[in-house]
């Protein structure tokens, strides 16, 4: 590849067609937000090991790392505009690998209708991605986790624990459900839904690192308390075969990687959600409710809690991920 600026020249520089990106020739990129509109930023690093298992597959890496950063900005209610890309390369990945890697990421660049903009690249002991991507939301619209309010009712797109299934399958395990590792290796957030949560949804955020620890956050933010549904949460044929057989629940709603959204809304928007679910093609699911206000910062009240069909609490010794 010629080194890194081989690197940028041969294979960077021909995704960053945008006048924004300047060629990558630049030491930055410069971009003017429209008028009326305010710029959503988020970034997700993803480290070899560590988010996806070594030598894993080149186009697995580059689905996860647009689809994990994607994810933030549909649950924000964005749309896409550009991205800026941090390359560590290890030496275990070979020229062959990059090519790989970068090819699958120009390609999911157009899926998703976004732009690249610039970045870096280093050498590194271990492999990672780090993107972060650029959206747009009318001036002060942005969805955020502080909005839920007492009586809103709590919904989820698409299925729990697939994420999380489709990863174990990957490594080799679960093999006797359905084949669920697309749901791992090339996710597809619910883009065209998020978008349109504006004015809609009362706080939000992306299912990534399982839907109670998600949902925790939720409250913490807004200062509420919920109670979520257990029979109510949305599994796959394969999640619920898991669950049949024994699995551990806790693993299904606390293994991460859904990338699906987490919502709360007025009852009164009920109908226009069902009216957005079909004509965006979205499984929508509600779950639950939200069921007072609490002390803000009073992490043991505000807080999900998920019942069982006669109501008692169904506690869970893991709630979702942890990053440390």
């Amino acid at each position: 590849m010629g080194g890194e600026f081989g690197l940028i020249r041969d294979l960077l520089a021909p995704l960053a067609q945008n006048p924004s990106a300047l060629g990558l020739r630049d030491d930055a990129a410069v971009f003017s937000a429209p008028k009326g509109y305010d710029l959503v930023v988020s970034t997700d690093a993803l480290v070899s090991g560590v988010h996806f298992p070594a030598q894993t597959k080149a186009s697995l890496v580059a689905n996860r790392a647009l689809a994990c950063n994607i994810s933030d900005l549909a649950a924000k209610g964005a749309s896409l505009a550009g991205c800026t890309l941090n390359l560590g390369l290890s030496s275990e990945w070979d020229d062959l690998y990059m090519r790989e890697l970068i090819s699958a990421f120009g390609a999911g660049l157009k899926t998703w209708g976004l732009e690249l903009w610039g970045g870096d690249t280093v050498r590194t002991p271990t492999g990672f991605l780090s993107l972060t991507v650029h959206g747009l939301v009318p001036h002060g619209k942005m969805v955020q986790r502080s909005g839920a309010q007492n009586g809103d009712d709590v919904y989820v797109t698409g299925v729990i624990g697939d994420g999380w299934l489709g990863l174990q399958q990957e490594l080799g395990e679960q093999n006797h459900l359905d084949d669920v590792r697309k749901a791992y290796s090339d996710p597809q957030p619910p883009l065209a839904f998020g978008q349109k949560l504006i004015d809609i949804a009362t706080s939000s955020l992306d299912i990534s690192d399982g839907l109670m620890a998600d949902l925790d956050h939720l409250c913490h933010a807004s200062a509420v308390r919920m109670d979520i549904q257990g029979a109510d949460i949305p599994y796959s044929g394969a999640g619920q075969a898991y669950l049949n057989a024994g699995g551990a629940l806790e693993m299904l709603l606390g293994g991460g990687d859904d990338l699906q959204i987490g919502f709360t809304a007025s009852p009164a928007k009920e109908a226009a959600l069902r009216a957005l679910a079909q004509a965006t093609q979205t499984q929508l699911t509600k779950i639950g409710r939200v069921t007072g206000d609490v002390t803000q910062g009073d992490s043991q009240m505000s807080r999900a809690v998920l019942r069982s069909q006669s109501g008692t609490e169904i506690a869970l010794e893991t709630r979702g991920y942890r990053h440390f």
